[in-house]
């Protein structure tokens, strides 16, 4: 294995992904292999096996690791900004702390994952599975959940603002006092969800299910409800 994790040579720069001066572990079994702290910005980890790997504390901006079988792997800390996950298989990792501003996730399995306090701005999760995450105090601002499963999820207290959950399932998550101000929730299923206490400034709920949803003690200010209508009081419960 130790040939492998020295391995210096490069793919085609036909792959506009990737530049010179990085590690090349594409396609690679590095299951359970420790990476603690190793800087590896524009890795290419893609297709690699990092099932259970650790990256505690580890530099991954601008890394590749899409299609990469990330299976419980340990990422709690890593700077994931930047970096493309494509398709990644990340069920059950510990992103805890992580940064991944502006990285691209889409079509990911992120279930039961351990983001709680994860810094996320400007990233895509469109059509990923993301049932049962756990996103507590994440930082999630202008973030793209398009099309995701959200279902089962820990949301509290986390800061959505300016974030996209068109089309997105959303169904009996626990989202108390969470900054949802100026989300799109069209056409979004959320029946069945705690949202006790959240900011929904300027939330877009057209077309959206909110049967069984807490909206107690929840701010509404120019909330445009599933109907299309625009309200500024309080709202117990949308039936």
């Amino acid at each position: 294995m130790s040939s492998n994790l020295t391995d210096t040579s490069y793919p085609s720069d036909d792959n506009n992904h990737i530049s010179k001066n990085y590690h090349n572990f594409s396609c690679q079994n590095l299951k359970g292999h420790s990476f603690r702290q190793m800087d590896l910005s524009k890795a290419n980890f893609c297709r690699s096996d990092i099932r259970e790997a650790d990256f505690w504390g580890a530099n991954l901006e601008e890394a590749i690791l899409d299609g990469a079988n990330a299976r419980l792997v340990s990422m709690q800390g890593t700077n994931l900004s930047k970096a493309t996950l494509v398709g990644a298989n990340l069920w059950g990792a510990n992103l805890k702390l992580a940064t991944l501003s502006s990285a691209l996730l889409s079509e990911s399995n992120l279930a039961q994952a351990d983001m709680a306090g994860a810094k996320c701005n400007n990233a895509n999760f469109s059509k990923c599975n993301l049932f049962g995450i756990d996103l507590r105090l994440a930082v999630l601002k202008n973030t793209n959940f398009g099309k995701s499963d959200i279902s089962a999820s820990r949301l509290d207290s986390a800061d959505f603002s300016r974030a996209n959950f068109r089309d997105s399932e959303m169904i009996n998550i626990s989202a108390r006092k969470t900054n949802f101000s100026e989300c799109d929730f069209s056409n979004a299923k959320l029946e069945d969800s705690n949202l006790r206490g959240c900011d929904l400034t300027k939330a877009d709920f057209r077309g959206a299910d909110l049967k069984d949803v807490s909206l107690k003690e929840s701010i509404f200010r120019e909330t445009i409800l599933p109907d299309g209508t625009i309200i500024n009081h309080p709202l117990d419960k949308w039936l």
